[in-house]
């Protein structure tokens, strides 16, 4: 009986997390492959994970565990008529809370299936807890089934199988759990009572849980679960919104689930080390230190797994019996709920910056420190103030999001500490305060910011010897720049200079046969830099996904505005998949996709069916341009299966040997390829390459794609051979470079940051 029940909870735990990134896999052609679709599949999943507590809590009080077991399992086969999972296509996002929209269609399509799985955890070990005094030893074996699904999804499942394959065997692996379930509840209805545990001593009465107690399991539930969205938030708007790195914050947060309820605490140097660690992840995060990301990554990630070790630990320790084991298990449900509804929903609203992620790690510093580390707290606090302090703006606390995370800040801290212990409250608001700041490297000004479901959005200028520049930063993606003389306004810089390849293929293309009118579409808009090759008579489209960039592109750049004098302009909002369903085929004589998610090109605008919609719209002698720039995937592969798959003739330049003076003005490497709709549509010129389809090389398509095979996996290179760019001399930034090894890459100059290598 008890390696029956401990199957069912691993099978169950590793279909439910399984299907979390499933789901996410799939709606991502949908919502145009962001951020937001990951964090929001994070807070439904928690919002599953607490309705399914709810549910076990009421189903085992009101019912024999036999009688409720048996009742689950018939509603889990019941809930057999939801899938295969199928999702509704979303609409337009303008005007509307899109976080809030796919929550309803997850909750519509995926939610009764979920939040069964989500019940069967506590509903089972409640069974078996009426004979035994502890079992949270099965709560170990629920969390390394959901690590295991966690893991096998992008290892092993997803690059063997299509989607569609997926869906009917996530269907059918259901459809077992419910068996499993069904077949556990009949055998306790049949054992009664008795199962093969040891019993412990009895508890004759046991108190009731205090409404204190309730909060503080809360609370300690609500920090780890908070990170886990930033820490998300955080990554995939600097890297990829993939399911990869969405399941590595993930999976050491289950590992510190198994590590606490395993019985293995942090002892006093683990939470120094985890206080040390925490501060070094604030330092990096408030400087902007985002490079080089193999070391930054495993910095915030071993603070984030330290932190929730160490908050699950506490939990771990607060424990009550088992008679009141749903009731712990509902609570750290609501705690986690409330957690990533805050990081995921509230906080974009409420904070200008991503301020979550070091208000969370602050508060969580604030609450351990009364429980030991303070050697390491001390010591990481000496080398983050002097820093925080260098950039303190008292003005700024002031703004509603700084007093927003005040307010938490004390709420978590009087949930979480006890007596004495609340004098740590002083150490975490402190450190709220002087975290509520917009920090950029010195010499950057900031012109406009907004935080929007898509990720942090500023218009920055810097102004040197060599010219002044605003440009736009998606998280630290650069996504355009414009010269701010008023003689070199209207010149492309960045990625789309006219002696780079963009510049190549406009001029060889308007030296063609032209078409009356010649009609351009542009996926991805960024600050409208491609309006600059407009001529007399164009008629040009955007496709844009995010409306703060569309409105700042038109507010702060000048390019749009020039070219509407002179050719016909429009901005269409929403995914460019979606759009150019409603435009006429034959369209367009050149297609330039450019939609950039942070720093990578959303998978569904890369697939095959995709490349047969783009082509679907050109004309017949129709060019495609795509930017694969990128710091971390290597797309070219991609590119050249799908050419060979539908026989297009297709091109690449790799335009990274730039001059000293061409990154001063203001350009930047780039890699771009360029496919003719005819085979004849287009003649060699140096310096394009043929792209050459090589064996091996994937084929996307929208029921499959595989990151693993175009992941750029870093060298990692020794530490003598580490290059620091020479520091400005500049006063804060040679004070900065007092405080340690973080502070050194608070050194680079904003002109260094403007001409950063993608």
């Amino acid at each position: 009986m008890v390696l029956l029940v401990g199957l069912t909870l691993f099978g169950s735990a590793f279909c439910l997390f399984w299907g979390q990134l499933l789901v996410g896999k799939l709606l991502l052609p949908l919502w145009g492959g962001s951020p937001l679709v990951w964090n929001t599949c994070l807070v439904f999943f928690q919002l599953a994970l607490l309705l399914g507590y709810l549910w076990a809590d009421r189903l085992g009080r009101g019912l024999a565990p036999g009688w409720g077991v048996l009742l689950h399992g018939i509603l889990l086969l019941a809930g057999l008529k939801f899938l295969p999972f199928q999702f509704g296509i979303p609409g337009q996002l303008e005007g509307v809370f899109p976080s809030l929209a796919l929550l309803a269609d997850l909750t519509a399509r995926a939610g009764v299936p979920l939040l069964l799985l989500s019940g069967t955890t506590p509903l089972l070990q409640r069974a078996l807890g009426e004979a035994k005094r502890d079992p949270y030893g099965l709560y170990v074996a629920s969390n390394a089934g959901s690590l295991a699904g966690l893991l096998g999804y992008p290892l092993l499942l997803e690059p063997r199988l299509s989607l569609s394959g997926q869906t009917h065997l996530w269907t059918g692996s259901y459809a077992l759990v419910a068996a499993l379930v069904l077949l556990g509840g009949v055998g306790l209805m049949l054992n009664g009572r008795e199962v093969t545990f040891p019993r412990g001593d009895p508890v004759e009465e046991i108190p009731p849980v205090s409404w204190r107690e309730r909060w503080r399991w809360a609370g300690w539930a609500f920090l780890p679960a908070g990170l886990l969205v930033a820490a998300t938030t955080l990554l995939t708007t600097d890297v990829a919104a993939v399911p990869l790195l969405w399941a590595v914050p993930l999976s050491l947060y289950l590992m510190t689930f198994i590590l606490a309820f395993g019985g293995l605490y942090p002892n006093d140097l683990a939470l120094g080390t985890t206080a040390l660690l925490a501060c070094g992840a604030l330092g990096a995060q408030v400087l902007g230190w985002a490079r080089p990301w193999f070391w930054v990554l495993p910095l915030h990630l071993g603070a984030f797994g330290l932190v929730s070790w160490a908050c699950h630990s506490q939990l771990a320790r607060s424990r009550p019996p088992a008679q009141q084991l749903t009731q712990f298990y509902l609570w750290l449900a609501v705690g986690g709920s409330l957690g990533g509804l805050f990081s995921a929903l509230l906080a974009p609203q409420m904070f200008e910056t991503l301020l979550e992620y070091p208000l969370l790690l602050g508060v969580s510093l604030a609450a351990l420190a009364a429980r030991g580390g303070r050697l390491g707290l001390s010591l990481g606090l000496g080398l983050l103030l002097p820093l925080l302090l260098l950039g303190f703006r008292p003005q700024a606390l002031f703004r509603l999001g700084a007093a927003g995370g005040l307010a938490l800040g004390m709420a978590l801290l009087g949930s979480v500490g006890e007596g004495s212990r609340r004098r740590w409250v002083g150490t975490g608001m402190g450190l709220v305060l002087l975290l509520g700041q917009t920090w950029l490297p010195p010499g950057l000004q900031v012109v406009a910011e907004e935080r929007s479901a898509f990720g942090l959005h500023r218009i920055v200028e810097y102004h040197a010897e060599d010219g002044s520049f605003r440009s736009l930063l998606h998280g630290t993606t650069l996504h355009g720049s414009q010269n701010l003389d008023p003689q070199k306004a209207l010149e492309p810089l960045t990625y789309f200079s006219r002696e780079g390849p963009v510049g190549q293929v406009f001029q060889r293309w308007r030296a063609q046969p032209p078409s009356s009118p010649a009609q351009v579409a542009v996926l991805g808009l960024g600050i409208g830099t491609l309006a600059a090759y407009a001529e007399p008579g164009d008629e040009w489209t955007f496709f844009e996904l995010d409306p703060t960039v569309a409105d700042w592109a038109g507010r702060y750049f000048p390019y749009l505005d020039w070219a509407s004098r002179r050719a016909q302009v429009r901005v269409i909002l929403g995914d460019a998949r979606l759009r150019l369903q409603g435009i006429p085929d034959g369209s367009y004589d050149l297609m330039v996709i450019d939609a950039f998610s942070s720093d990578a090109v959303p998978v569904h605008l890369l697939t095959q069916e995709a490349l047969t919609l783009y082509l679907r719209k050109l004309k017949p002698q129709g060019w495609l341009l795509f930017n694969i720039t990128n710091r971390h995937l290597d797309l070219a592969p991609v590119l050249a299966a799908l050419a060979r798959a539908l026989r297009l003739p297709a091109w690449q330049q790799a335009h990274e040997e730039l001059t000293a003076a061409q990154r001063r003005a203001g350009l930047a490497p780039s890699h771009w390829v360029l496919m003719a709709k005819s085979p004849g549509g287009r003649q060699d010129w140096d310096p394009w390459q043929p792209l050459l389809p090589q064996a091996g090389d994937p084929l996307w398509r929208d029921d499959f794609s595989n990151l693993l095979h175009v992941i750029r996996w870093p060298q990692l290179p020794l530490l003598g051979d580490i290059q620091i760019p020479a520091p400005k001399q500049n006063p804060a930034v040679i004070a900065a470079r007092r405080f340690g090894n973080a502070s050194a890459l608070f050194s680079k100059t904003a002109k260094e940051i403007f001409t950063m290598q993608i």
